[in-house]
């Protein structure tokens, strides 16, 4: 009856088993972090120095490299490459490995990790404004690459610069999770958080989930079309290889199963395909592995010297669960040959540190059964997979990338270069100019004052900027910037979006920043106080956060911050023209964060709407003149359509000017207003 059976699971492996990886093709069913952040997000590196942690698994769909991505964006350097375990190119042994010298072909320094550089230094981060990530795991809280992540992105709060992680596939899924989750005594290089054995999350999720420790200013490229439920086969794209031990993705699959005898008296060949050690009888083990039910694998009889132990044919990679059944392979092992543990003498075994407990060990000890451990640790796994939804990108319906995603630090991180914008809650005036909780005398929770560095932009520079919209010549505006390959600024009225929330999110999607400019726009309800300016402002802001999901980190005064109409609605009971308001609000702004930026030119449009497309030519020809930088006002309203005629034009005359085009950002210096 047992070779029946046996037979009948055979035949299934050999009509199921995993595809080859097959080669390089554009036939990927999603798009990975690096090709979002090519097609849609350039404005975030433009014009910075850029730090680089990756190895020979950076690629994109076509096997081409993000090293290679990363040098040829016009406008930024490639300033350092920072590499994981086993080197750039995945085979780097650790007695072969340098904590730093000079790539041979790019000549730029490169950073790893090893026995005597076990952390980065603020030296290393010192010429860089960005630091982009773009790693392949194997889905295991054991890979090494986990703790690389971890510890730079601890570097990198440190000396104070953004990280940018380009998400990638976990190559078993987003739906299994499983085994003990590891405890703090026992971190280590192969367990540097509180994870199971299989966290079912990709390495941006996991970016978030470690930040929640490290309050560092992460954004995450997520990738567009990825399900929870794929794993790597789903998804079109070729394996890797991400370490020496892991060639193929039957040995990625198969290595969390296999692959928890570190200091136990078992062994693991074949890449992870056969598991053993001596004293087993083979068969016996075989069979009380096929008779436990464990899904989606078979286990056949194969001796090994002296080693008894069995062959994991895994037919079905999405029912198989690889840490599930590496605990009760290890359990059923020490019942047959009852193996010495390994004991800790001071130290965590290295059998300890695979498992993050040494709760596994003492069960073992007791001849508990493999449904005693997995028993064991079911509420601690529950309370994981509570804790994990919160930093969780991606669901059961393919994701649509409308922005990138910006993790907000919940503790204290120094200065960041991309702050994302803290909603605060709501408010309602007070004569003090302070905001409280409706209902209560609390103070709401505003932005930290932050200082932002601000970094001068080389060369010429143009940053075209809409006020006003959006509106139903905003798509107009987009097809001319689309056809011309020009990113933009819109600053936005919050009373304008309802009903035009697609018309934000393609903007944001093709790579333009979305700015606020208050709810009314109503220089009557605006400039009375402070707080009457906070109020709108921060209105205007949730309706563009509830249209693209993401909230503005600038905003534009209407009028501009040194207008004069303010003075003829400020509150003249605290108010005058020597103390004047926009001086009262431009200090609380200040104080809360938030970050405004004016203009130095104008095509003319702002004063009237009788205006023509040659003269906001000639508007914008007169007051360039010689200027390094210049951010141009124009207006985005059904009245400004001579605005949208001209834009053309305009685009061509910056460009024989020597003008590249940027997005405007908080690392953006304020420009002041020409008056």
């Amino acid at each position: 009856m047992i070779k029946k059976l046996l037979v009948f699971f055979m035949m299934v492996a050999i009509l199921a088993t995993i595809p080859p990886n097959g080669g390089f093709a554009n036939s990927a069913s999603i798009k990975l972090g690096n090709e979002v952040l090519q097609n849609h997000f350039m404005q975030l590196l433009q014009g910075k120095r850029i730090g680089l942690l990756t190895n020979q698994t950076g690629v994109d769909s076509t096997g081409a490299s993000t090293i290679d991505l990363v040098r040829q964006i016009p406008s930024v350097s490639l300033h350092a490459l920072f590499a994981p375990a086993y080197g750039l190119d995945g085979k780097t042994t650790a007695n072969q490995e340098k904590a730093s010298y000079t790539h041979p072909a790019l000549h730029i320094p490169v950073y790893s990790l090893n026995a005597k550089t076990v952390a980065p230094t603020k030296a290393m981060f010192s010429n860089i404004d960005v630091f982009l990530v773009d790693l392949q795991d194997s889905g295991s809280r054991t890979s090494p690459y986990l703790a690389s992540l971890y510890i730079y992105l601890q570097a990198a709060r440190d000396a104070g610069k953004p990280v940018i992680v380009l998400d990638r596939p976990n190559p078993l899924g987003g739906i299994t999770m499983e085994g003990p989750i590891l405890e703090d005594p026992y971190q280590s290089a192969i367990g540097i958080d509180n994870l199971p054995l299989a966290h079912g999350m990709t390495i941006g999720e996991l970016a978030q989930f470690f930040n929640r420790k490290i309050g560092a200013n992460l954004i995450v490229i997520p990738m567009e079309g990825y399900t929870r439920s794929k794993q790597f086969t789903d998804t079109g794209l070729a394996w890797v290889p991400s370490t020496p031990d892991l060639p193929d993705l039957q040995a990625v699959i198969s290595s969390m199963a296999a692959g928890l005898t570190d200091g136990f008296a078992m062994t693991q060949e074949d890449h992870y395909a056969w598991i053993g050690g001596p004293g087993i009888d083979s068969q016996q083990y075989s069979n009380l592995l096929n008779f436990a039910g464990l899904p989606g694998v078979v286990f056949v009889p194969e001796t090994h010297g002296t080693s008894g132990g069995v062959r994991l044919n895994i037919f079905d990679a999405r029912l198989f669960n690889p840490a599930k059944t590496g605990l009760y392979a290890i359990a059923y092992a020490h019942s047959l040959a009852h193996f010495t543990l390994p004991k800790s003498n001071g130290a965590p075994t290295q059998f300890d540190l695979a498992l993050g407990t040494n709760k596994i060990a003492a069960l073992l000890e007791k001849n508990a059964s493999p449904e005693q451990i997995v028993k064991s640790y079911a509420p601690q796994l529950a309370s994981f997979a509570e804790l994990r939804k919160k930093y969780l990108i991606y669901s059961d319906t393919p994701y649509v990338v409308m922005a990138p995603v910006y993790n907000k630090p919940i503790v204290a991180a120094p200065a960041k270069l991309f702050r994302p914008y803290q909603q605060p809650k709501p408010a309602t005036p007070s004569n003090s100019g302070s905001t409280t909780k409706p209902g209560t005398n609390t103070p709401a929770t505003k932005p930290p004052a932050t200082t932002v560095p601000q970094t001068k932009p080389a060369g010429k520079v143009a940053y075209l900027t809409f006020d006003d919209g959006p509106s139903p010549v905003t798509t107009k505006i987009l097809d001319i910037l689309k056809k011309d390959n020009i990113k933009a600024t819109f600053f936005v009225v919050g009373r304008n979006v309802k009903g035009r929330e697609k018309i934000l999110q393609r903007a944001l999607a093709e790579g333009h920043t979305i700015g606020g400019h208050t709810y009314s726009h109503n220089y009557q309800t605006i400039y009375k106080s402070p707080s009457a300016f906070l109020n709108d402002l921060e209105l205007g802001n949730k309706m563009i956060k509830d249209a693209i999901g993401v909230e503005p980190t600038v905003f534009r005064y209407p009028g501009g911050s040194t207008n004069t109409v303010s003075l003829k609605y400020q509150d003249t009971a605290q108010y005058s023209k020597a103390k004047p308001v926009m001086s009262a609000i431009k200090a609380e702004m200040n104080q809360k964060g938030y970050h405004f930026i004016d203009w130095n030119v104008s095509n003319g449009d702002a004063s009237t709407n009788h205006y023509t497309a040659a003269s906001a030519l000639q508007q914008v020809k007169q007051q360039v003149k010689k200027k390094q930088q210049v951010v141009i006002l124009m207006h985005d309203a059904t009245p400004k359509m001579p605005t949208v005629e001209a834009l053309p034009a305009v685009i061509e005359f910056l460009k024989q000017q020597g003008y590249t085009f940027q997005t405007l950002s908080a690392d953006v210096p304020t420009v002041a207003h020409v008056k």
